[in-house]
């Protein structure tokens, strides 16, 4: 039986993936040469996201570690140098973080050659604890982890990174979800009108707006609940300068858009939560305001961030459902009593 392709010419692709899953195989080897190591070096992907991410052991003085393996043309170099430069500052201000781990030869980062392009991978400390449940005791622990956050991060003022700015966070993910509703004019329009509302809002109070270094993507599952009570905060991929209140509101997102999350229970979290963070960082009667206007925001860039993806994982994951939900989370969202 003749083989795939056999007497046939074939098509060298000039671009031969958008996407490609990196070999564990190949990445330990990559560890075992570049880090401090103690025994055979394992890799194993725990996730493929926004980036890929490894669990690593074999290393010097830990028994894991993490491995990121960022995509390709998502973030540049001298971004992931920000991001890095930012969890070394929180970690030396004693915030609980999982910062960069240290090539033997001092660098944070290194660049690997990809199908699909280059793609920079970092290593990082592996985070112990539980996740944290919508619940007043971990949202008020979240809370205060959260405003040390903030206060730690105001002394870094490094350049190189993106802004959490109106354009970041409403501009760029309508360009992007428009293609996809090319199909469904009035979801469309629907959507449209909800971020113009949405970005007139904000920019009418953005000048009293606490701006500063973000988390950007605050939300539960990027934070460990130690068996000390400490709540430890891990993946700043999509942080930047920004807007507090707009790093505040992704947590109230992510509890209020959970199907399996009562509104009840997302209340009484959420208001721990914001109670907790006061007691330690009061905020202001403007970012009060704007604290609901960031969630909608927040759905939007979720969207936008999701029909970004179309082209690796398929039309049918952002499919005309997915947009039809984030409406209405966003209608029910504007119509619901103060949360």
């Amino acid at each position: 039986m003749s083989g795939w392709g056999h007497g046939r010419p074939r098509y060298t692709l000039s671009r031969r993936a958008a996407y490609s899953t990196l070999s564990a195989q190949a990445l330990a080897a990559w560890v075992g040469e570049r880090y401090a190591c103690t025994g055979p070096v394992t890799c194993t992907l725990l996730r493929r996201g926004l980036n890929d991410t490894y669990r690593v052991t074999g290393l010097a003085g830990r028994d894991r570690a993490v491995l990121r393996v960022y995509r390709s043309g998502w973030r540049s170099p001298g971004e992931v140098e920000w991001e890095l430069g930012f969890l070394r500052h929180l970690a030396g201000a004693g915030c609980g973080v999982s910062g960069p781990l240290p090539q033997l030869g001092g660098a944070y980062w290194e660049v690997l050659e990809a199908a699909e392009g280059p793609r920079v991978a970092a290593l990082f400390g592996w985070v112990e604890g539980r996740w944290l449940e919508a619940v007043p005791e971990d949202a008020a622990a979240y809370g205060e982890t959260a405003a040390r956050l903030h206060m730690a991060a105001d002394a870094y003022c490094a350049a190189g990174r993106f802004t959490l700015d109106l354009d970041h966070l409403l501009t760029q993910p309508l360009a992007r979800i428009r293609p996809l509703l090319a199909d469904a004019p009035e979801v469309w329009a629907e959507l449209e009108a909800a971020a113009h509302r949405t970005h007139a809002a904000i920019t009418a109070i953005a000048p009293e707006l606490e701006w500063g270094p973000c988390h950007g993507d605050l939300h539960e599952g990027n934070a460990r609940l130690g068996e000390d009570g400490t709540v430890r905060l891990f993946d700043f991929d999509c942080g930047g300068p920004g807007w507090r209140a707009y790093d505040l509101a992704v947590y109230g997102w992510s509890l209020f858009s959970n199907s399996g999350t009562s509104s009840e229970t997302a209340r009484e979290a959420w208001r721990a939560f914001l109670a907790a963070y006061q007691g330690v960082r009061p905020l202001g009667a403007a970012d009060l305001q704007a604290l609901p206007l960031f969630v909608t925001a927040r759905a939007i860039w979720f969207m936008g961030l999701t029909a970004g993806r179309a082209h690796e994982y398929g039309t049918e994951v952002p499919d005309l459902g997915f947009f039809q939900y984030g409406l209405k989370f966003m209608g029910d969202w504007e119509a619901w009593p103060e949360a």
